[in-house]
């Protein structure tokens, strides 16, 4: 029986271990940052540590550590020159930051749709989205899978374009060796507490080969000063920000960054496992790996598939069947998500488009004109977002002390559910699907 109609869940509490992994050592990391904390000054030494680790890691010699991945984005953008008017391209599958740091520059972002199998751009759609105006592309590293970037490095090379990497769920990853946060142009990096390298608050890395890039990027880390040597003019040259990383979030980052190897082998092994423990379950299709690429499995991303169980969507709606299936997974102990339910372009900031006020950046002048926003040109994407529960981050991780044994336990929730009490699990989407009404996103 079901767990929620009665039975024994699958999963007891307190089975599955939550993220970030915290040992001794990060202890002692911020408790040494707390005492090296005053006088107080900029930079912190634990900040500076962070950075030049993360510049050792990824072989990028320029890093900055910033308070978030969003800030780390903005101050990418800035750093690619990215101005008023321009255009950057954009997945339509990714979360709202990759799109709004191109609207902090005031410029426009333009959405490609994406890939079925990996979540990521798709370089095949990229080509018709370029114009006179595109400036950038931002390749989303979706879920901790890198995106395609030999191809999107092509394409960029030829057009003259920025390739900025949003590294945010792949800390760890690797694209035929080299290492996420190292593969684009640029690169941005967020450290919020549920990521594969957690800050335990927030936080953000930013990262480039270049010199140039590193100075604009750091007035935008600080109230738009220029910040030579190590001492400060107080003058502002352009419109700044405060986006500087709290020192004891810094000194959490740099301890698990010296983990990091170790836990992204951890994660690899056990989306391996799931992944393998999964393969005879009927109505779900595990996430893919192309070969040259590893996989941090910040979410596990499954799409639902009822029409491998016979189900047609005039009897049982896709979206019904993933709603019973979340209700269902999450009653046996499994924490299981829908994360975003649509794409970014049919957000209502993008369908509304009043940006700052009165349709800024849109209507300031300088954007081309003629700028719309139609879910329908990503269907891929929409798909996707239909379809689409996710395990991961905190409340199903991966990560470690997580183990194989406990995908094990991952994967006999998902028997017991699609198998064992299928008739129940579709007794359940009908009646779903009878008493509520979805929309051309599966929201209800």
């Amino acid at each position: 029986m079901l767990a929620l109609t009665g039975g024994r869940p699958v999963i007891p509490e307190g089975a599955v271990a939550p993220w970030p992994w915290i040992r001794d050592e990060d202890r002692t990391a911020v408790l040494g940052a707390l005492d090296r904390s005053t006088p107080w000054h900029w930079p912190m030494a634990a900040v500076e540590e962070l950075e030049a680790a993360w510049a050792d890691f990824t072989g990028m010699p320029y890093v900055l550590a910033a308070n978030s991945g969003t800030a780390a984005l903005h101050m990418a953008v800035s750093a690619a020159g990215i101005e008023p008017g321009d255009e950057v391209l954009v997945p339509a599958d990714t979360f709202l930051a990759s799109a709004s740091c191109v609207l902090q520059a005031n410029a426009v972002p333009v959405f490609v749709d994406t890939d079925i199998e990996t979540f990521n751009l798709d370089p095949a759609r990229v080509e018709e989205r370029i114009t006179d105006r595109t400036r950038a592309i931002v390749a989303v590293d979706l879920n901790g899978l890198p995106a395609p970037y030999d191809p999107l490095r092509e394409i960029a090379d030829r057009h003259g374009l920025a390739l900025i990497e949003d590294a945010a769920q792949a800390h760890g990853a690797t694209y035929h060796g080299r290492p996420a946060g190292a593969l684009g142009t640029l690169s941005a990096a967020s450290l919020n507490g549920s990521k594969c390298l957690s800050a335990l608050g927030e936080g953000g890395l930013f990262a480039t080969r270049d010199a140039e890039e590193h100075r604009l990027a750091r007035r935008v880390l600080m109230f738009g000063e220029e910040l030579p040597g190590q001492g400060r003019d107080y003058n502002a040259r352009i419109m700044g920000w405060n986006y500087r990383i709290d020192v004891l979030a810094a000194a959490f980052a740099r301890s698990q960054l010296g983990r990091l190897p170790e836990m992204s082998g951890v994660r690899r092994a056990n989306g391996a496992a799931l992944t393998a423990a999964l393969a005879g379950v009927p109505g779900i299709r595990p996430p893919v790996v192309p070969d040259g690429l590893t996989h941090v499995y910040f979410f596990y991303p499954l799409l639902v598939a009822p029409e491998e169980l016979g189900l047609a969507e005039a009897d049982v709606p896709v979206a019904a069947f993933r709603d019973a299936v979340e209700r269902a997974v999450n009653a046996e102990g499994l924490g299981i998500i829908r994360w975003q339910p649509r794409p970014v372009p049919a957000q209502t900031l993008f369908q509304e488009m009043r940006g700052y006020g009165r349709g800024c950046p849109w209507t300031c002048g300088h954007a081309r004109p003629g700028h719309r926003y139609r879910a329908e040109e990503y269907p891929v994407a929409e798909e996707i977002c239909r379809r689409r529960l996710v395990l991961g981050q905190s409340f199903s991780s991966l990560g470690p002390p997580n183990d194989e044994g406990t995908m094990r336990l991952f994967a006999e929730v998902f028997h017991k559910v699609l198998v064992e009490e299928r008739d129940a699990v579709v007794a359940l989407a009908r009646g779903l699907a009878r008493d509520g009404a979805y929309d051309d996103q599966g929201t209800s």
